[in-house]
């Protein structure tokens, strides 16, 4: 599969294709030694890329997330060698509207503290932001009409969380604490927590929801489904043996068609690498998963691409 790459300003005009990956880039540092980020548009439906550039000040380690026709680009860090880590966290956040490109990347409303790395999710024209690396605040959240940021309130207990996911038929977050495997929930219609599970020991840091079912990506290509409702887990039977062996740092997506897929880079080789495949529940209980094709699909990256997350 071949691959190109365009500026997105004349692709997009404000519409979306069904299969999307967003993905924010960190570029090696050019003549000048510095280092720059860019938005790319992983499109697997023409097997292109879209690069959109990002404001030359944007900060490196920030985390990116989409909301309605925007695009949010959220904390990070600068360079400061008067600090002992020779940097400081930052709480600068940059929008990009998806259907007025022309506008470019504005510079919005700060968060109330600096963040590296934190951890970010969209839901009913928010934006949940939760700490990572030692912030001094456990998260925060972002009220798009109001431009207002206000604490999140924290769980009932002191957690080290895992990469949140989004149960937006429930309205809620799902949490999982890295040290004790507690699963809680955040439910943002009411501003309160539950404990879902006491053990849960099936989380990954890469984890999406279909059909009531949560799906998380344990290395060794070990596919782990948790019905929500029933509050049990279901075994999984693959029709065929996976195709190829992903990289521990793969991501499982959940496409708009409602259909799964693990992608990784290849840094390699440069490009992109996925794996798209279909779930059913089976006439046992349990979870049907078929791949799509026989050897993962690829797609292209730019040579001067270090570093990549996707979104």
């Amino acid at each position: 599969m071949s691959g190109d790459t365009s500026d997105s300003s004349s692709y997009f005009d404000g519409r979306e294709p069904n299969e999307l990956i967003r993905a924010l880039v960190e570029k090696r540092p050019g003549t000048d030694g510095k280092i720059t980020l860019g938005l790319h548009f992983i499109d697997l439906e023409s097997n292109k890329v879209f690069i959109k550039a990002m404001p030359p000040d944007a900060p490196s380690c920030s985390t990116a997330v989409s909301c309605g026709n925007h695009v949010y680009v959220i904390g990070g860090i600068r360079e400061n060698d008067a600090t002992p880590f020779g940097f400081d966290a930052v709480n600068d956040v940059f929008q990009l509207d998806l259907k007025d490109l022309e506008r470019g990347w504005r510079k919005t409303t700060s968060m109330l503290f600096p963040r590296a790395f934190p951890h970010v999710l969209a839901a009913e024209g928010k934006i949940y932001v939760f700490e990572c690396m030692g912030s001094e605040s456990f998260g925060e959240v972002y009220d798009i009409s109001g431009d207002i940021w206000e604490p999140l309130s924290p769980p009932p207990e002191a957690i080290d969380i895992c990469v949140p996911v989004l149960d937006s038929s429930r309205s809620r977050i799902l949490v999982h604490c890295h040290a004790s495997d507690t699963l809680y929930a955040y439910y943002y219609d009411r501003k309160s927590w539950v404990c879902l599970e006491q053990k849960f020991c099936y989380w990954s840091d890469s984890a999406a929801i279909v059909d009531d079912v949560l799906y998380t990506f344990i290395y060794k290509c070990s596919l782990e489904a948790y019905n929500l409702l029933d509050k049990k887990h279901l075994p999984v039977k693959w029709s065929s043996e996976f195709p190829v062996a992903p990289p521990p740092e793969s991501t499982l997506y959940r496409l708009g068609n409602g259909k799964l897929i693990l992608g990784w880079v290849n840094h390699l080789h440069r490009g992109f690498e996925c794996i798209r495949f279909n779930i059913w529940s089976n006439e046992q209980g349990g979870i049907h998963a078929a791949a799509e094709h026989q050897s993962a699909i690829t797609v292209p990256y730019p040579e001067d691409i270090s570093k990549i997350w996707f979104f």
